[in-house]
């Protein structure tokens, strides 16, 4: 009988252990979109806000992109003219072939009144007149397309064209990546100067404007031919979150389209090349929706943690009071706060701050310095990142101070 209370007692105390064993709680399962459900051969999904991609089918790859090159070209003349600029026509803008405004040598128009026919219509002579009018010519203006892309982070992306018509010059070939191509639409949508006339110029249903007439006193006065252009970005009205979108065709690039949407603080880019070939011009609306509809779904914006609250003190050699809590100087503190506040995560993903700096440093006694930095980590990623400041006005020991410091010794004497 002992023997069996014994085994008795034992099997509870081992049941108990058992059932207070923390438990392993497994992560979400990652959910992606079958490659073969998407008609374009290149497509990316992308974080409006961090330039994170979230999506991607080739999306390295460098394809021709057609008219959705006009995006970058818009964004350059709002950045580089002036929209009152008269811009005269070339005979080699007047030659480009459909689809055209069929502006003509030697008429003169608003550079604001061509950017309409750019965006809305997708004309291929007023991108030619355009850029001619911002570079020079339009060697110069691909030359400025060409420093933007680079700027931007694009590192396959080859502008020769402000139209997007297909060229090649020696082993250089117009086009893109749908990973470029996002990047660029990102900043037209979100981070340019310029950015709120992008998307209203893109987002207008219908403008009227004319050509101009040059008075005697050089005064400008509404000329003979009257145009009319109508949005041809149909996505707009099929998606209430769609802000701002380019449509492209060529032989070489098929149907192509990047679109920049928002939803509930969220930002999200889209970018398809070759989505298809005549006559399939709707399976670009259908990859947007299929990627547009795995981006609502699983992914949310998550509050992210404080980074102050992971400071600690330092201490600070050859100050009078050499232990110095960061959390309580007033340096650090907003600095820190300028951080983003909220990301975009899917559920399988983790969020992580990560603080680098050292635990001892010398002071100085010279006001507020970098000592170290925060990053804000997604899968292991950065995608964002501030500097940890020191608030180092303390007094340090220096001389006079060591001089007081033996007197006061002395004194304990007397």
């Amino acid at each position: 009988m002992p023997f069996i209370k014994k085994m008795r007692s034992f099997f509870i105390v081992l049941f108990v252990i058992l059932l207070w064993q923390p438990q392993t709680i497994c992560a979400a399962e990652k959910q992606t979109i079958d490659a073969n459900s998407i008609h374009a051969l290149s497509a990316v999904l992308l974080d409006g806000d961090s330039g994170r991609v979230l999506y991607e089918k080739e999306g390295e790859c460098k394809r021709a992109n057609a008219s959705t090159t006009k995006i970058m070209t818009c964004i350059l003349a709002l950045e580089n003219g002036k929209e009152d600029d008269i811009v005269t026509v070339s005979a080699y803008a007047a030659s480009m072939p459909n689809v055209q405004l069929n502006i003509e040598e030697g008429e003169q128009y608003y550079l604001k009144d061509l950017l309409y026919s750019l965006m809305l219509e997708s004309h291929n002579d007023s991108a030619v007149a355009i850029a001619e009018h911002i570079g020079g010519s339009v060697e110069g203006f691909s030359a400025l397309m060409n420093e933007k892309a680079k700027e931007l982070g694009c590192s396959n992306t080859c502008f020769l064209t402000p139209n997007g018509l297909d060229a090649s010059v020696g082993e250089d070939t117009h086009g893109t990546t749908a990973h470029d191509l996002a990047l660029i639409m990102r900043y037209c949508s979100w981070q340019s100067p310029r950015a709120e006339r992008f998307l209203e110029i893109t987002q207008t249903n219908a403008y009227s404007f004319t050509s101009l007439t040059e008075q005697a006193d050089g005064s400008m006065i509404p000329g003979t031919r009257n145009f009319s252009c109508t949005n041809h970005n149909a996505y707009l009205s099929q998606n209430p979150d769609c802000l701002s979108g380019k449509t492209g065709f060529t032989a070489d690039a098929g149907y192509c389209y990047v679109t920049s949407l928002s939803s509930g603080g969220r930002k999200f880019v889209i970018a398809l090349l070759a989505s298809g070939w005549p006559n399939n011009k709707t399976y670009k609306w259908q990859d947007c929706n299929k990627i547009y509809q795995y981006a609502t779904t699983y992914y949310q914006m998550r509050k992210v943690m404080d980074p102050a609250e992971g400071l600690q003190s330092v201490r600070l050699q050859r100050a009078q009071n050499p232990d110095y809590d960061l959390k309580t100087q007033k340096s650090a503190m907003p600095q820190l706060t300028d951080m983003r506040k909220e990301v975009l995560l899917a559920d399988w993903e983790t969020m992580a701050i990560r603080l680098h700096y050292p635990r001892s440093i010398e002071a100085t006694g010279k006001g507020i310095r970098a000592i170290g930095n925060a990053e804000l980590l997604v899968d292991d990623v950065v995608i964002d990142t501030c500097d940890i400041l020191l608030e180092d006005s303390l007094a340090v020991k220096n001389m006079p101070w060591f001089f007081q410091a033996i007197l006061k010794k002395w004194a304990m004497f007397f």
